[in-house]
C-alpha cells in the first residue's frame, strides 16, 4: 500500500513537473507576444473601441531586411511564422476605406490635422508603438481586416494574439514627430503597380515604415521611393502625409509611378490626374466642402474648428458610415479620436516619446 502511495506521489510530481516546463516553454516561445496580448482593453467607457501596446517594433526591421512583402498574402505568411510559429494562419487584408482628411494651420501657426474614416462594421484597435529604434507612434486598425468578421473582437485570449497582426495593418496614424499619416481608397479602378527590383511593400506596411522612420513629408515621401508600393484586396489607394510644419502630399500611385502632390486635402480621387469627379459624387463634395470652410477661415482652424469641419462631412447614414475621426493639434501632442460620428466626447491620447514610456 505504502509502495502504491509512494508511486502515485512520484506520478503527481512528475504530471506537476511536465506541466511547469510546458508552460516554461510555451513562455518562452511566445514571451513577446504574450506580453502585447496582455496590454489588449477596452476603451474606459466604450465597449467597442480597444487599445494595445507595443514596446518595440515586432520584428518590423527584420521584415524590411527580408525584403518585405508584395501582397497582403506576403505579409499573413511572415507574421504568421512570426506571431504563431506556424502553429496557425495568420490572415490580414485592407479593404478600401471611403475617407477624408483635412490638414490645416491654427491661429497660432501650429498645425492641425483631421481624418474620417468611412467603412462599415469597423472594429477599431487603438495601437501604441513605441520602437527602439524609431518614433513612437499612435495608430488605428480596423480588426476586421484581420478576422474579415465585424462580430470578432479582440476580447478573448485567442483573438488578442490575432490582434498583434494590427501593428503591420494601421489605416492611419500620427508619431512623435508629428508625422501624419492616412490611407484612402481611390476610386478609380485598379492600382497599377510598379514591379522593379525593389524591396516592396503593401500600403498598411508601407504606413508602419512612415510612423516609425519619417519626422517630414520630404523624408517620407523619399522612404516611400525605396520601395514597390502594393494594394491591398485589389483596391487602389493614396496616403495622405502631413507634417509638423503643415507640410501636407497626396501621395498617388499613377500609371506605375508614385506622384507627390501637394494638397490639404484629400478624399477618394486621384488629384495628380485633376478629375475631380473621378471618385463619384460623394468623394466632390466631400473634397470642396474642406476646402471651403478652410477658405472662409482664411486658411486657420482650431482644433474645435477642424473637429466640426470633420463632422460636416462625416457620414451617419448608407452603407459606408464613419467609424471613426482624428484631430491632432500638433502643440498638444495629442490625437482626439471620436467613435460612430458622435463628436461631444473625445477621446485623448497623448503621443509619448520613448524616453518618457
Amino acid at each position: 500500500m505504502n509502495q502504491k502511495r509512494k508511486w502515485r506521489k512520484v506520478i503527481a510530481i512528475a504530471a506537476v513537473a511536465a506541466m511547469f516546463m510546458i508552460a516554461a516553454g510555451a513562455y518562452a516561445l511566445f514571451h513577446e507576444e504574450l506580453k502585447i496580448a496582455g496590454s489588449i482593453h477596452l476603451l474606459e467607457g466604450r465597449d467597442d473601441v480597444y487599445y494595445m501596446e507595443v514596446e518595440g517594433d515586432y520584428h518590423f526591421e527584420e521584415f524590411l531586411k527580408s525584403g518585405g512583402a508584395s501582397s497582403d498574402g506576403g505579409v499573413s505568411a511572415f507574421l504568421t511564422e512570426r506571431i504563431s510559429k506556424g502553429f496557425y494562419k495568420m490572415d490580414v487584408t485592407n479593404k478600401g476605406p471611403k475617407c477624408s482628411v483635412l490638414s490645416a494651420r491654427d491661429a497660432k501657426g501650429g498645425h492641425v490635422w483631421g481624418r474620417n474614416f468611412d467603412w462599415d462594421g469597423s472594429v477599431p484597435i487603438i495601437v501604441k508603438c513605441i520602437p527602439k529604434n524609431g518614433y513612437a507612434s499612435i495608430s488605428t486598425c480596423d480588426f476586421k481586416n484581420i478576422t474579415n468578421d465585424p462580430q470578432e473582437a479582440p476580447d478573448v485570449f485567442w483573438n488578442k494574439m490575432l490582434a498583434i497582426a494590427a501593428v503591420y495593418v494601421p489605416m492611419d496614424g500620427i508619431n512623435e514627430k508629428g508625422l501624419c499619416v492616412a490611407d484612402l481608397e481611390v476610386n478609380e479602378g485598379g492600382m497599377k503597380e510598379a514591379d522593379t527590383q525593389k524591396p516592396d511593400l503593401t500600403v498598411t506596411t508601407a504606413i508602419r515604415l512612415l510612423l516609425n522612420r519619417a519626422a517630414t513629408v520630404d523624408e517620407a515621401v523619399n522612404l516611400l521611393k525605396q520601395y514597390d508600393i502594393h494594394a491591398s484586396a485589389g483596391i487602389s489607394h493614396h496616403l495622405a502625409i502631413s507634417d509638423a510644419s503643415g507640410e501636407s502630399v497626396s501621395v498617388e500611385f499613377v500609371d506605375g509611378e508614385m506622384v507627390s502632390v501637394d494638397t490639404d486635402c484629400v478624399t477618394n480621387f486621384n488629384l495628380a490626374n485633376g478629375d475631380l469627379a473621378a471618385g463619384g459624387a460623394s468623394a466632390k463634395e466631400r473634397y470642396e466642402r474642406l476646402l471651403d470652410i478652410q477658405e472662409k477661415n482664411n486658411g486657420r482652424l482650431s482644433s474645435e474648428q477642424l473637429r466640426d469641419a470633420m463632422s460636416k462631412v462625416s457620414k451617419s447614414k448608407g452603407e459606408w458610415r464613419t467609424q471613426w475621426t482624428i484631430v491632432y493639434q500638433q502643440d498638444t501632442q495629442m490625437a482626439e479620436y471620436f467613435f460612430g460620428g458622435v463628436y461631444e466626447d473625445g477621446v485623448s491620447f497623448s503621443i509619448l516619446s520613448k524616453s518618457k514610456s
